[in-house]
């Protein structure tokens, strides 16, 4: 079986990743937007020319800013998804990934009703913003170690479902599915609103994620099990942040995906 296999990177990173034979590469929003227009123009120019795909793009907003607080500019990030929506889109981009657990919690004794609504406010502005670019949100569910909410995939489809936004949808991150003891089948009953996969070696301490390998001492079968069940579509992106020898890591990523069954698409 044949699925779209991504890595995470840079835009140094994007030849390498060509070059190991994966299909896409995830991008940090954070980045682009650090670009100036020139260091933009070469970023796009490289990988139009590379033979990947820079579809899904990681955390719309800085991970440092919290947007239920007193000082968040709104008027200034909303330029600032702008032009990211803008910058992004003509790099290809699909899909934006909404993990940012910081930026959409609710604060510690705050009155959690009103930075729900500046949440909500949030994404629903984000939603409109990367319609206009035919892009797709993905809220991403996480771990109660990262956020106050929007914690697994029922939920959030619930939500998507109430709010009727029809470009909010999300993804499995296998980390945080596990410390949140989801049970796989959850991927079986929401298989058309799971767009995407994030995967790292899940044994490793946080915030380091390894890239997963053969032998590293943990069973990924069940995963890719259940997205060969459904003929799972979208992108399994390998999110890891640490490495020693990324042409190795990258292959060895390969390897272990292919020793499931599943063969990259652009073989």
């Amino acid at each position: 079986m044949k699925m779209r296999l991504s890595y995470f990177g840079f835009a140094k990173d994007i030849d390498d990743i060509d070059k190991a034979g994966y299909d896409c590469i995830e991008m940090h929003i954070k980045e682009v937007m650090a670009f100036s227009q020139s260091e933009f123009e070469d970023a796009k120019r490289k990988l139009r020319d590379s033979g990947i795909t820079a579809e899904v793009f990681d955390n719309p907003l800085p991970l440092d800013k919290v947007v239920a607080s007193p000082d968040f500019d709104w008027d200034f990030y909303v330029d600032y998804l702008k032009k990211a929506v803008e910058r992004t889109a003509a790099m290809g981009a699909r899909y934006y990934v909404y993990g940012n657990g910081k930026t959409r919690s609710s604060r510690p004794g705050a009155t959690e009703a009103d930075d729900i609504k500046k949440n909500e406010g949030m994404l629903a502005t984000l939603c409109e913003l990367a319609a206009a670019a035919n892009i797709t949100i993905l809220l991403e569910p996480l771990a109660k170690s990262l956020s106050t909410r929007w914690l697994g995939v029922p939920e959030n489809f619930a939500y998507a479902r109430k709010c009727g936004i029809p470009n909010l949808k999300t993804l499995i991150d296998y980390r945080w599915f596990l410390e949140e003891k989801h049970a796989m089948s959850v991927i079986e009953e929401y298989a058309d609103f799971i767009q995407h996969v994030h995967i790292d070696n899940p044994l490793s301490p946080f915030p380091t994620r390894i890239p997963p390998a053969i032998g590293d001492g943990h069973d990924y079968s069940p995963l890719f099990e259940a997205l060969k069940k459904i003929c799972y579509k979208g992108i399994i992106s390998i999110e890891a942040n640490t490495t020693t020898d990324f042409p190795a890591d990258l292959k060895r990523g390969l390897d272990l995906i292919a020793s499931h069954g599943i063969e990259v698409y652009r073989s």
